[in-house]
């Protein structure tokens, strides 16, 4: 069959729903349609009624969303759904796959479904190892794949809430661990004592001191024993809310990332915004600059499209 001339990329989180008409071959967006109606609250509304099942539930706002997205002319279209629509709250729940895992993501569980008499969907699963889990951003880590050596090893960086390090060798990634880094900074922050000592600020070179200050602590394991200080630092020595909250995001950064500093491989970072500024001033306080590669923002964001055509060339035939 071939891959299409365009495809149809859903990326549906937790939070927030995205469907984009895509050029197969230079990947341009053609065009988009975002709602603020995530996995997670599409499910809630699915369990309050009785009506349809879960597929169809699922299936029947994906329609009405599509009808919103110009598809004039748009013939043997596919629609690739990968992440959250794969799991126990989404469309229909796919097995994880099993690491280790190819660049090209031929490997992933995949699953054909109609859901008119028009378009197919592509939904894709998670990928897990016997300790940890992932939905989505294994795609990612596939688009990003093409910028990775092919006969060397690394660990490829994912920032965010749940932040990734997936570990690669030889053109398959086999390994990875999560952490927690972004949601215990929210919780840290607005759920415990420190909430009164931190004030969000935007990020300016004069806290870089008071963030690797916080790094260094936490590479070197000691953010248990320093979280209270931020409390303490506040009374007594008077130290700024502002400053406080980007000694806390190093710690947790720094903590994070201090596994590194025992490796010897490279690091690749794949954040855009203020996360690469702070993710890059972390890694270079203890890990040499050569070892450090970090990607373009064009790259990144064009990472989960590049991801979803791959799986399209691996499992539609």
């Amino acid at each position: 069959m071939g891959l299409p001339e365009k495809f149809i990329s859903c990326d549906w989180g937790t939070s927030n729903f995205r469907l984009r008409l895509v050029d197969s071959h230079s990947l341009k967006v053609l065009s988009e349609i975002r709602t603020d109606l995530g996995i997670k609250k599409c499910y809630q509304l699915f369990t309050a009624q009785s009506e349809r099942s879960q597929e169809s539930f699922f299936a029947d706002y994906l329609l009405a969303q599509l009808e919103k997205l110009d598809l004039e002319g748009v013939e043997n279209c596919h629609l690739v759904a990968s992440g959250m629509l794969s799991s126990s709250i989404g469309m229909q729940e796919l097995e994880y796959c099993q690491f280790p895992i190819a660049f090209g993501g031929e490997d992933l569980i995949s699953k054909r479904l109609s859901i008119s008499n028009k378009l197919d969907l592509l939904l894709v699963s998670g990928a897990r190892t016997n300790s940890d889990v992932m939905r989505g951003e294994e795609i990612q880590a596939i688009g990003l794949s093409d910028y990775l050596p092919k006969k060397d090893k690394g660990v490829l960086l994912l920032p965010g809430t749940h932040s990734k390090h997936i570990h690669f060798d030889a053109g398959r990634f086999i390994d990875f661990t999560t952490y927690m880094t972004g949601e215990l900074f929210e919780v840290i922050g607005k759920h415990t004592i420190l909430s009164a000592s931190l004030e969000e600020s935007p990020w300016s070179p004069l806290n870089k001191d008071i963030f690797l200050k916080g790094v260094q602590k936490g590479v070197h394991s000691q953010l248990m024993a320093s979280l209270f200080s931020i409390r303490a630092n506040s009374l007594i020595h008077k130290t700024s809310a502002k400053e406080n909250y980007y000694y806390l995001s190093g710690l947790l950064i720094g903590a994070e990332l201090g596994h590194l500093k025992k490796k010897s491989e490279t690091v690749y970072l794949a954040v855009t915004g203020i996360q690469n500024e702070l993710y890059q001033l972390a890694l270079k306080s203890f890990i040499p600059e050569a070892r450090i590669v970090c990607f373009e923002p064009q790259i990144i964001e064009t990472a989960l499209l590049v991801g979803q055509r791959k799986i399209l060339e691996a499992h539609v035939k």
